[in-house]
């Protein structure tokens, strides 16, 4: 009996043990699969704030944190801090955050420094100064600061930015004072890139000075000036491209001015509401002027005109020329000796193709010839279209389950006719005048025309645009190719528009034409 027993507790041991083993072997199994399955956290740091970089806030960075102890001290690492005042509920959550993000980040270098601030005031201009200089600090390499100030506050840039060896990108979103110290000969010594944004702000005068940026080698500024008059020293011994964009009242434009000493200035990149002054110390190095303004043609004063006809002359050396505003009539345009590439975006006005011929009458060694109706889209716009086409659609059915009127019907017939007699007026109008004289440039030197926005017959400004075609051809004997972009004819075949263009007189044997349907360009 006592053999019996004896056996029965061996099994038992025997079965227990097995079952410890199997148990263990399920445990190690486990985190075999586990370290398997997060091979993510095996990854060195600096793979993994690599990785954590390219998270868009760094409050979500932070929230790693709770994943494992390996991730607890990750984010502190991270080189990029994207801080934004709207995630928070309040000023003062925000602020907080910032703090300890400050406060227990580790000694690593700043590449990427992202302040949005949007609820902020004078008060916390000595907090922002202290973490922009924790910033320089940590060698920071880009400064996006974009603060939301009350009507007349301005925040002064602190001497430590001013002084930053690092910085080589900053960006500005708000009203900023530079005060240079006069224990400094120049300020912001490596900084390469420069971006001003404007908001609308209530002081009558804006007076900037950008002196002393000895390697600063791009300027863009835009924004809404609203009614302020704005006045721009820049000075920049290195600066190769200056883009500007700025939206202010028509009235105001004239009372605006640019001084810009930029010897080595290479591209011109302007968006204008309407032409302001400029004065330009050299621009013997530009290269490229890429110019939109959209001022009213019918109403232009003398001022206007003397300020269009001074700013071409400055701009007179490039070599490419992209053009979206119809030069005054009365403006005098300069030689354009070196100009070999020239786009003209026109809205089939009127008077366009005058923009045109005196352009060509002025660009002896012009090459490649673009012109562009501003109504055929890229591919963009086409895209904002229909988006916005759809929000309008949806629009319209909330108003007609509401029970509103979705489409106005015309009170008066006769109202409708006469706007169509008017639109078929335009439509037989010829406005083509040819020029006296054929510019140099046809006969000798261009060699290829784009023209897009080609729509057919039936449509305002196809007259103009096949005399264009014809005189062009005629003229130009070295042509080598002709584009001709169409998102559809309105009327008629491709087969019957070469079937016109056979009768016209090509002064090249060798030039090839082509039309092209696409519904976007770009």
């Amino acid at each position: 009996m006592s053999l019996e027993l004896s056996s029965a507790e061996e099994y038992a041991l025997v079965f227990q043990q097995r079952i410890r083993s199997f148990r263990e072997q399920l445990v190690l199994e486990s985190k075999i699969r586990a370290r398997q399955e997060d091979r993510i956290s095996e990854l060195p740091n600096a793979v993994l704030c690599h990785i954590l970089s390219f998270v868009p806030t760094t409050k979500h960075v932070v929230r790693t944190s709770v994943l494992s102890t390996r991730w607890k001290n990750i984010w502190a690492y991270v080189p990029n801090l994207y801080l934004d005042d709207d995630e928070f509920s309040s000023s003062a959550d925000f602020i907080a955050f910032v703090d300890r993000v400050l406060l227990v980040r580790d000694s690593s270098a700043i590449q990427r420094f992202h302040l949005h601030f949007n609820n902020c005031h004078a008060e916390h201009f000595s907090r922002i100064d202290g973490w922009i200089s924790t910033a320089v600090r940590y060698n920071v390499v880009e400064l996006d600061l974009s603060i939301d100030l009350e009507e007349d506050d301005m925040f002064e840039l602190p001497i430590s930015l001013l002084t930053c060896k690092t910085l080589k990108v900053l960006i500005l979103s708000s009203m900023f004072i530079i005060n240079m110290p006069t224990s400094v000969c120049y300020c912001f010594p490596s900084l390469e890139i420069l971006h001003i944004h404007f908001t609308v702000t209530y002081r009558d005068k804006i007076s900037m000075d950008l002196f002393h940026f000895p390697v600063l080698e791009y300027l863009s500024i835009d924004g809404d000036l609203g009614h302020n008059v704005l006045d721009f020293n820049i000075s920049a011994p290195e600066l190769k491209t200056l883009r500007i964009d700025l939206y202010s009242l028509d009235y105001l434009h004239d009372l605006y001015n640019f001084f810009i000493d930029a010897p080595k200035l290479e591209k011109l990149d302007l968006q204008e509401r309407s032409l302001p002054n400029f004065n330009f110390n050299n621009t013997k190095s530009l290269v490229e002027a890429n110019l939109y303004i959209y001022h009213d043609e019918d109403y232009v004063e003398e001022d206007s005109v003397n300020r269009a006809t001074e700013f071409l002359a400055q701009i007179s050396t490039v070599k490419y020329l992209s053009l979206s505003w119809s030069i005054y009539q009365a403006c005098s345009v300069p030689a354009f000796d070196s100009l070999s590439k020239l786009r003209l975006v026109h809205s089939r006005s009127s008077y366009w193709w005058r923009t045109l011929m005196k352009l060509l009458e002025r660009s002896p060694n012009l090459e490649c010839l673009s012109i562009d109706d501003c109504s055929y889209q890229t591919r963009r716009q086409l895209d904002e279209e229909v988006i916005e086409q759809a929000a309008n659609r949806a629009e319209e059915i909330e108003q007609a389950e509401n029970g509103a009127e979705v489409i106005e019907q015309a009170e008066n017939g006769a109202e409708v006719i006469d706007l169509t007699e008017q639109i078929a007026a335009l439509v037989r109008t010829l406005n083509w005048v040819p020029p006296d004289s054929i510019p140099k440039c046809l006969p000798s030197h261009l060699k290829t025309i784009s023209i897009k926005g080609f729509y057919g017959k039936g449509t305002i400004g196809y007259l103009d645009q096949m005399e264009l075609i014809k005189y062009l051809l005629k003229n130009s004997s070295v042509l080598e190719k002709m584009t001709i972009y169409t998102p559809g004819l309105y009327m008629g075949t491709k087969e019957e528009f070469f079937d016109a263009l056979s009768m016209f007189e090509w002064g090249s044997k060798t030039v090839q034409v082509e039309m092209i349907e696409k519904k976007f360009y770009q």
